[in-house]
């Protein structure tokens, strides 16, 4: 699973920047290429800083009331404090440590974190106070809480017991690699943000399965093909408008039984003609569509002028305990990216990854994404620049094609292997205004089944005065599928 996990990173790498060495950092903190070897267990967690597991040679990390505590030396260590610069007032149980112009106090018994910097005073409530460890005459204060405090990325992982403490800040002061090629990338790809852009093409997908069971076989085939047009505005707001063949086909032991099933009363009837538009804006992450064919497929015809609403952003925050961020921090990132150098936008990105394994920290993922971005994991191929990657089963292409100093397209095409799955296939490019797209895929279910998919796509794009319209006309009748999704029906 992690080596897949891995797999997928590289792809969505690609995606999200297409819309290892030693490092050293400054100060205390230190960065390996690879994480020390795992000690024996001190206390009751692991922690981990910066990549690397920090060993105790007194007291040892504890638990309290859910939350990883550390005696504040310690702590304060870890996090590029010098121990000179730590105290102890003993008339007001409070422990205090500066570095540079900040300073950071926390007091026994009370839930507070006060931070002085440039004169400015914060203070953050906390669930656990710092407290005295009475067999050790040790002062605990929550390790993971300062550490968030202070604006490092901190994670949990649960099955190891590992704090994992990262600085995403210095790990970027010690990267040596450039991103000049993603840099005019991004320069080339705001070029269709930056005017309303028309985009005409057509799509096709099939699918199909095949299963055998105790001496009988079952063959299914799905195609769809369309044609399509859509509006764009900005990075976000769209309106989608297709008109789609969709057919099926199924014979069982050798023998075509398509006509006997679509005979049936109230089954769909192939070929069938689907019409479909759809409106909305990924900055709020809610979106509409309506299609007449669909309603009547469902067997409400009363519904065919009716708009359907799915609010993707909620769903996404249903997730965000999982994912590590929510859909607002998701859209920050994403428009940030289009005002800003690719490593800024990297750096912002790295500060908002989950941190749930200590296999896989921000040095981890640096890593992985230097290998698919950084300036030095390309090649000068004539007038293009070409970055080959193989990992864990899975095999990258990714060529940036140029005339003279800008970019002007790209090409991705990716194959992945997993014997307990299957392969896949991609490609995506996009040269001058013109894209195409395809994907295979091709599984071997544990029933003896087995399922094959193909799919491809192709745009033109065109500047426009046009806008799209994103929400459904006034008066129209709107159904939350979000509400239905919950068992909570209802009509707006």
């Amino acid at each position: 699973m992690k080596k897949l996990f891995r797999t997928l990173l590289c792809g969505a790498v690609l995606a999200l920047s297409l819309s290892v060495s030693a490092f050293a950092a400054e100060g205390d903190l230190v960065i390996s290429p690879a994480p020390t070897a795992v000690p024996e267990k001190q206390g009751d967690f692991y922690v981990m800083v910066n990549h690397d597991y920090v060993t105790f040679t007194d007291a040892t990390p504890k638990i309290k009331n859910d939350r990883s505590c550390l005696p504040f030396v310690a702590v304060f260590e870890q996090l590029g404090f010098a121990e000179k610069d730590m105290t102890w007032d003993g008339d007001t149980s409070t422990v205090t440590a500066t570095k540079g112009d900040l300073t950071i106090s926390l007091t026994i018994g009370k839930n507070q974190i006060i931070l002085i910097q440039d004169g400015q005073t914060k203070v953050i409530d906390t669930d656990v106070a710092p407290y005295i460890e009475s067999s050790l005459s040790r002062t605990y204060i929550p390790f993971g809480l300062v550490a968030d405090a202070l604006g490092y990325t901190v994670g949990w992982d649960a099955q190891q017991g590992t704090v994992i403490i990262d600085d995403v800040d210095a790990i970027m002061a010690a990267n040596k690699e450039t991103y000049t090629l993603m840099d005019k990338y991004l320069a080339y790809s705001k070029s269709f943000s930056e005017k309303n852009q028309q985009v005409s093409g057509s799509y096709t997908a099939n699918v199909g399965m095949n299963t055998a069971v105790e001496g009988s076989s079952m063959d299914m085939s799905f195609t769809v093909d369309g044609d399509y047009n859509m509006v764009t505005a900005g990075a976000s707001a769209l309106q989608f408008n297709t008109d789609m063949v969709m057919d099926m086909s199924m014979t069982v032991d050798g023998q075509d039984v398509t006509s006997s099933m679509t005979g049936v009363a109230g089954a769909p009837q192939f070929p069938m003609d689907i019409d479909f538009e759809m409106r909305g804006d990924m900055a709020d992450g809610v979106f509409y569509f309506q299609s007449a064919a669909l309603a009547d497929l469902m067997g409400q015809p009363d519904l065919a002028n009716a708009w359907f609403k799915m609010d993707l952003a909620a769903m996404f925050d249903q997730m965000s305990d999982m994912l590590g961020m929510d859909y607002t921090a998701l859209m920050e990132l994403s428009m940030a990216s289009l005002d800003t150098s690719f490593e800024e936008s990297l750096t912002s990105m790295l500060k908002i990854m989950p941190l749930t394994s200590a296999e896989l920290t921000t040095s981890d993922y640096l890593a992985l994404i230097n290998a698919v971005c950084a300036d030095s994991a390309f090649e000068k191929s004539g007038s293009s620049y070409v970055n080959t990657l193989e990992m864990d089963g899975a095999a990258m292409i990714f060529t940036l094609y140029t005339n003279g100093s800008k970019i002007t397209g790209y090409e991705i095409e990716m194959t992945a292997l997993d014997p307990s799955f299957g392969s896949m296939e991609l490609t995506a490019t996009m040269k001058g205004s013109k894209m195409q797209m395809g994907m295979s895929v091709e599984m071997s279910l544990e029933d003896a089944s087995d399922m094959t998919m193909v799919m491809t796509m192709d745009g033109t794009y065109q500047s426009t005065s046009a806008k799209p319209v994103t929400a459904p006309p006034a008066g129209a009748v709107v159904i939350d599928l979000n509400q239905m999704m919950g068992a909570l029906p209802g009509l707006e």
